[in-house]
């Protein structure tokens, strides 16, 4: 970046010495050398570096794409009795033929060319070290990284859930759930808990998912329970709510989706610190939704 902000200021800086330096001390830009055509003061001869100063500045009025382009130039060219542009007026400069002005001598001709290449050769260089550390400094822009996941499996192999390569199983709670897994760097967790429906006898979405909700605040003290919302997950239907409570000293956000497949009643619990839940919802929300049977 700070290299193409250079080569931009090497660009702008070239640009305007072009006009302010060639027109001030030979009268002559490239353009008007080949038309035979030439910026001059009253008196016939090179407007010098403060009139031509004048003259590049008021360019930015003059042809500025902003302004309409060369219009406002133009405008002033047809009113004015000289055809001066703005700038030409401002600096009482003129735009004339060569061979409307005097004859000038070998030795000006000789100084005046000599100025005009050797400044053309330093500005061309300038323009092409420009361009060169613009080209050299751009980078493309890189392709999207693809998030890296992978995927744990229930014991019996019955269904399973993905989570970001920084997970892994969490030992502590694995003996309590099919899967459970958590970040070890911050303090974050997932857990999948199964109930058969013939276990559980003729029982709807609704009530398991409510009968879940009372063992789940009976966990957490001073617990709250927000409002209930119908979704799915993966196809199948589903009930999603959040629980807010402590646990020793700490506050906790459960987030909860109960999940009903064919045979089965399940619960992915997304737990994070409520300091931190703002941060790491979207991310349980992914793990959540990451819930799928695995068919054999």
């Amino acid at each position: 970046m700070p290299l193409a902000i250079a080569s931009r200021c090497i660009l702008f800086i070239a640009f305007f010495s072009y006009y302010l330096l060639l027109e001030g001390y030979t009268g002559y830009t490239l353009g008007k050398f080949v038309f035979r055509i030439k910026v001059v003061n009253g008196e016939g001869k090179p407007p010098g570096f403060l009139k031509s100063l004048i003259r590049t500045l008021l360019r930015l009025i003059d042809t500025n794409p902003l302004l309409m382009g060369g219009i406002p130039a133009g405008i002033s060219v047809l009113v004015t009795a000289s055809r001066q542009r703005i700038g030409d007026l401002a600096a009482g400069t003129y735009v004339v033929k060569v061979r409307d002005l005097e004859p000038i001598s070998k030795k000006t001709m000789k100084r005046s060319l000599f100025i005009f290449f050797t400044a053309m050769v330093i500005l061309g260089a300038s323009f092409v070290n420009a361009i060169f550390i613009l080209v050299n400094s751009y980078v493309p822009p890189e392709a999207p990284v693809s998030k890296k996941e992978q995927s744990y499996v229930s014991k019996d192999g019955r269904f399973q859930i993905t989570a970001p390569l920084d997970w892994s199983t969490d030992p502590d709670r694995e003996g309590k759930a099919e899967i459970a897994i958590f970040n070890p760097y911050i303090q974050k967790s997932v857990v999948v808990l199964s109930h058969s429906k013939k276990q559980l006898g003729n029982i709807t979405l609704q009530q398991y998912g409510k009968k879940a909700e009372n063992n789940l605040t009976k966990e957490w003290n001073l617990s709250s329970v927000g409002p209930v919302s119908n979704t799915t997950i993966h196809g199948y239907p589903a009930l999603e709510f959040v629980i807010k409570g402590k646990k020793d000293v700490d506050k906790y956000i459960t987030h909860v989706a109960i999940i009903e497949t064919e045979k089965n009643y399940y619960q992915v619990l997304g737990y994070a610190p409520a300091s931190k839940d703002s941060r790491l919802k979207k991310e349980l929300h992914d793990i959540t939704y990451s819930f799928r049977e695995v068919r054999h």
